[in-house]
C-alpha cells in the first residue's frame, strides 16, 4: 500500500463520484480502512477501477437510516484517494482511502448507478493568528492531561501534535481522528471550515472526554470497594425476602409466573408441551425483573400463550351457499367454482378426510386470492394470508431460535395467532417467488407444513413445541407453476386459472367494477353510465393482461377525473353523465395498445400465427422473403434458441417437399430466404409456430397466397408431423378477438377445445392436423396434392417438375 504524501496541492476534476458514509469520518492527511457493501457503492468502486482512484468521501447524519439520498448528505466533503481495495465473500469490499483535502460538493450531476458530483475546493481561513495560537497550546494542556488520566491514549501521540503547532487545521484533524468520539462529534469538527471554530469544538471535545475520563476511574476505585459491599447486599436482600414473605408482600415475578401456571393448567396440553412451558415458567420465577433473560422469557411465555391452543370456529358447509358466494365475488372461472365445491363436498362427507392443498395457479390480477377469502366466508372460517413472495431464509417459516437477539416465531404460527383459531383457511400467496439461499431453503420448510400426513407435529423453533396445523386449511397460490420445487408442487392440486375473455371482462365490469368503483369515488348519489362500447374502448386500447387489475385502474382513473369535474362545476356539475367511448382517451390518454389484427389479406409468404403470453393470447403474423443469394436461411425477430431451431426444422421439411409444391429443388440453392416475427423488440421462443412458419415458407416458394382468414398453431418435426402444444385457449381467444374464422390446431390438442367458451366455438371453424400437408391444402389458394400422393408421402425433391410462377410484385 502506497501511502503518499496528501498535503501536496492537487488539481481537481470538476466532477467526482460520491462516496456515503454512514459511520466513519476521514480527515484530510488520514487514512482508514472502511467495509464498502452497498449495492450503489460495490458499483461506485467497479466503475473506478483504477488503482489510485479519486474519490469524494460524503458523509451522511447521524440521524440516516435505511436508503441514502443526497439530502442526507453534508456539503463539506473530503476527496480521498483509494490506497487499496480487497474484495470479501458475499460481494462486498474491504476499501483503504487516504483523506487529501476538504471541498464543497457543489450539485449532483448523477444519482444512479452512483452518485457524482461537480466539486470545489475550500481554502482553510485564520482570522486571528494570536487566538489560535492560544487556542492549539489550551488544546495540548488538556490532551497532556487526559492521557495522564488514561492510559489507552498513548504518549507518543503528545509529540506528534506538537511537531503539527505550525499547521493547525492539520492539528485540530489528527487531534479529532485520534481520539474516540461520536461520529457526529467528528463530523461537526469536519464541517468547520475555519480554524479557529474546528479548533474550539475540538477543545470542547477534550473537555467532555477528560469530564468522562474522571468520572470512569472515580467509579472503577468505588467498584472494587462495593465487591465486598455485595455480599452484605446479598445477606440484606435474602432477609427482605423473608420479611416480604412474612408481610404477605410477593414479588412481582412470583406473581406473574403463579399466572402463567395457572394459564397452562386452564389450557389441558400435552406433556411435551405443558413441560416446555413449565420450564420457562419456573426459570422466570428465579429471575429477577430487572434481569435482561427476565424480559426475554417474559415475551416467550406470551406469545406462547398467545397461539390460539384449542379455539376452533365451527365450520359450515352448505354448497348452495358456497356456489352463491362464488357467483356473487366472481364472474366465469365455471370450471375452477365446480372443483372448489368437489373438494368441499368431500370435507362435508368427510370431515377427517386430508385432501389435497389447492393451489390457485394463473396470471395476476384473475382473481385468486379473492377466491380465498370467498371460501373463508362461504364455510365459516377465518381467512389470513401470508405472503412469502421474496422468502429466502427459512427462519422466516420455522422461526428463529431463541438463542438469537431479537428472535421471532415462523410467518405460520405467527399468521394462527393473528388468525385467533386453530382452523382458519392459511392462504400462502406467491408460493412461486419463494427462494433460497445460505440461510436455508423455505421451500423445504413448507414441505412438512403442506404435507398431511407431517403437519400434525410441526415445530417452530422458536416455541420449540409440537403444533398441530392438521385443522387448518391450506390454500396456495402462484403466477408460474415452472418456479415452483417439483418435491413442493407434487403435494399441491392445481387448479388453472387462466385469463378472461373480452365479454368476461365486460360483465365484470358491469357487475362488480363499475359499483365499486363508483362507491369509493364519492359518485354513489350520481353515478356516471359507462355503455359498453366504452367498456370494451377501455379492454381492448388501455389494457392488455389476463386478468382485470389494469382495468380496475382504468376506471379509478376516469372517475377520479369525473369526481374532480363535479366538485368544480358545483351546483352546475352535469348529472347522469354518460361516458362515451370517444371520452376515454379523454380521460386516459390515447391508445396505449393496438387491438390484435390479423392479415388483412391473401398475401404470399405471411401467414397468421398464434402465441402465448403471461397476459394471454396474440396474433403472431410471420412474414418470409426470398431474394437472390446462396441459399442462406435468415432469421430476426429476438428469437429465443427453441423458436431458433423450430424455424430451421420447417425449413428443412420445405426443402424436402419442393416437388410437392412445385418448386424445383436446384433454384433454392440461388436464393436467399428471410423470415421475420415483427415486434422485433419483444423476446420470443418456443415451438407452437412451426406450422406457421412452414405455411410461410411453403406460400414463398410456390408463390401460392394464404388465406387471410385462416391462423394456425402447432410444432412440426422434420417429418412434416404436427405435435400439440400449450396454452390453446388463450390463443384461440386472441383469434376470436381479431375476427379470424378458421383455426388449424394439432389433433392432440382436441381435448382442450372443451375448455374454450362457447361463443368462441360457434365463430370459429377448427381444424384438426396429424400432418402439415394437411394445411397446404386448406390455406394455400390453388394448391392442389400431386393425384396418388397422400398427406405426409412427398414427392422426392430432386423430382423435374415446372418451376413455379414468379411471385407477383406486391408480394412481401
Amino acid at each position: 500500500m502506497d501511502v503518499r504524501p496528501a498535503h501536496l496541492e492537487l488539481e481537481l476534476p470538476d466532477v467526482l463520484p460520491v462516496l456515503p458514509l454512514l459511520s466513519t469520518v476521514i480527515y484530510p492527511q488520514g487514512v482508514a480502512t472502511v467495509q464498502v457493501g452497498f449495492e450503489e457503492n460495490i458499483a461506485l468502486l467497479k466503475g473506478n477501477p483504477e488503482p489510485d482512484a479519486l474519490i469524494t468521501l460524503a458523509f451522511c447524519d447521524a440521524q440516516t437510516s435505511g436508503e441514502i439520498r443526497k439530502e442526507s448528505l453534508s456539503r463539506v466533503a473530503v476527496v480521498s484517494r483509494i490506497l487499496d481495495r480487497l474484495k470479501l465473500p458475499g460481494g462486498s469490499y474491504q476499501v483503504t482511502f487516504q483523506g487529501l483535502r476538504r471541498v464543497e460538493i457543489l450539485e449532483f450531476v448523477q444519482e444512479k448507478p452512483f452518485y457524482r458530483a461537480k466539486v470545489g475546493p475550500l481554502v482553510e481561513h485564520v482570522s486571528d493568528p494570536f487566538k489560535v495560537n492560544v487556542l492549539v497550546q489550551k488544546a495540548i494542556n488538556l490532551f497532556e492531561r487526559l492521557v495522564g488520566y488514561s492510559p489507552s491514549y498513548p504518549k507518543e501521540l503528545i509529540h506528534i501534535l506538537k511537531m503539527n503547532v505550525d499547521a493547525p487545521g492539520r492539528f485540530a484533524d489528527l487531534l479529532c481522528s485520534s481520539l474516540n468520539f461520536e461520529y457526529a462529534e467528528k463530523q461537526r469538527v469536519l464541517q468547520a471550515v475555519g480554524i479557529e471554530p474546528r479548533l474550539q469544538r475540538v477543545i470542547e471535545l477534550l473537555r467532555s472526554e477528560l469530564d468522562r475520563v474522571k468520572v470512569a476511574q472515580e467509579v472503577e476505585k468505588r467498584a472494587k470497594g462495593d465487591i465486598e459491599e455485595s455480599r452484605r447486599e446479598y445477606f440484606l436482600r435474602q432477609q427482605m425476602k423473608t420479611i416480604q414473605r412474612e408481610l404477605g408482600e410477593e414479588e412481582l415475578n412470583q406473581k406473574e409466573a403463579d399466572e402463567y401456571a395457572t394459564r397452562l393448567e386452564a389450557l389441558g396440553l400435552s406433556d411435551e408441551v405443558s413441560r416446555e412451558a413449565q420450564r420457562e415458567i419456573e426459570r422466570l420465577r428465579h429471575i429477577q425483573p430487572s434481569s435482561s433473560e427476565y424480559q426475554v422469557i417474559k415475551t416467550y411465555l406470551d406469545r406462547f400463550f398467545a397461539l390460539p391452543w384449542g379455539v376452533e370456529t365451527t365450520e359450515s358447509i352448505d354448497l348452495v351457499n358456497v356456489r352463491g358466494a362464488l357467483d356473487e365475488g366472481h364472474f366465469g372461472l365455471d370450471g375452477v367454482k365446480e372443483r372448489i365445491l368437489e373438494f368441499l363436498a368431500v370435507r362435508k362427507l368427510n370431515p377427517s378426510h386430508k385432501g389435497p392443498i389447492l393451489c390457485f395457479s394463473g396470471p395476476p390480477g384473475v382473481g385468486k386470492t379473492s377466491l380465498g377469502r370467498s371460501i373463508a366466508e362461504a364455510i365459516g372460517r377465518r381467512f389470513f394470508r401470508i405472503s412469502v413472495g421474496g422468502v429466502r431464509d427459512e427462519a422466516e417459516i420455522r422461526g428463529h431460535r431463541r438463542t438469537y437477539v431479537g428472535a421471532l416465531p415462523g410467518k405460520i404460527l405467527n399468521g394462527l395467532t393473528r388468525a385467533g383459531c386453530m382452523n382458519p383457511l392459511l392462504m400462502l400467496d406467491e408460493i412461486d417467488k419463494i427462494g433460497s439461499d445460505h440461510r436455508g431453503d423455505p421451500a423445504a420448510a413448507l414441505l412438512e407444513v403442506l404435507d398431511p400426513e407431517q403437519n400434525s407435529t410441526f415445530t417452530d423453533h422458536y416455541f420449540n413445541v409440537p403444533f398441530d396445523l392438521s385443522k387448518v386449511l391450506f390454500v396456495v397460490t402462484a403466477n408460474y407453476l415452472h418456479d415452483i420445487p417439483r418435491p413442493l408442487l407434487d403435494r399441491l392440486e392445481v387448479i388453472s386459472i387462466e385469463g378472461y375473455t373480452e365479454n368476461e371482462k365486460l360483465e365484470i365490469c358491469k357487475r362488480h367494477l363499475v359499483p365499486k368503483v363508483t362507491v369509493e369515488h364519492g359518485l354513489k348519489t350520481d353515478p356516471p353510465t359507462f355503455l359498453d362500447a366504452t367498456h370494451v374502448e377501455i379492454i381492448r386500447h388501455h389494457t392488455r393482461e389476463a386478468g382485470v387489475r389494469n382495468l380496475q385502474r382504468c376506471l379509478e382513473k376516469i372517475c377520479r377525473k369525473i369526481a374532480r369535474e363535479q366538485v368544480e362545476a358545483g351546483e352546475a356539475a352535469v348529472h347522469e353523465q354518460i361516458v362515451q367511448p370517444a371520452d376515454a382517451e379523454r380521460y386516459l390518454g390515447g391508445q396505449k395498445f393496438l387491438h390484435d389484427e390479423a392479415v388483412d389479406r391473401d398475401e404470399i409468404g405471411v401467414a397468421n400465427g398464434l402465441a402465448w403470453t403471461a397476459t394471454g393470447g396474440e396474433i403472431l403474423v410471420i412474414e418470409a422473403l426470398r431474394m437472390k443469394g446462396k441459399g442462406k436461411l435468415i432469421v430476426t425477430g429476438k428469437l429465443g434458441e427453441v423458436m431458433k431451431e423450430s424455424v430451421q426444422a420447417a425449413s428443412s421439411f420445405v426443402r424436402s417437399r419442393a416437388g410437392t409444391l412445385g418448386v424445383d429443388a436446384a433454384a433454392l440453392d440461388e436464393v436467399d430466404v428471410h423470415i421475420h416475427f415483427p415486434a422485433g423488440g419483444v423476446p420470443k421462443d418456443g415451438p407452437s409456430a412451426g406450422v406457421t412458419v412452414t405455411l410461410a415458407l411453403a406460400s414463398l416458394l410456390s408463390g401460392l397466397p394464404i388465406r387471410r382468414d385462416f391462423a394456425m398453431t402447432g410444432e412440426v418435426t422434420l417429418r412434416g408431423k404436427v405435435l400439440p402444444v400449450g396454452g390453446i385457449k388463450d390463443k384461440l381467444l386472441a383469434a376470436y378477438r381479431a375476427g379470424i374464422a378458421h383455426v388449424a390446431l394439432p389433433k392432440g390438442n382436441e381435448k382442450d377445445l372443451t375448455d374454450v367458451p362457447a361463443e368462441v366455438r360457434a365463430a370459429t371453424t377448427f381444424h384438426l392436423l396429424e400432418h402439415v400437408d394437411e394445411l397446404f391444402e386448406l390455406a394455400l389458394i390453388g394448391f392442389h396434392r400431386l393425384e396418388g400422393v397422400a398427406p405426409g408421402a412427398g414427392v422426392d425433391a430432386d423430382a423435374t417438375l415446372a418451376p413455379s410462377p414468379e411471385p407477383p410484385t406486391d408480394s412481401v
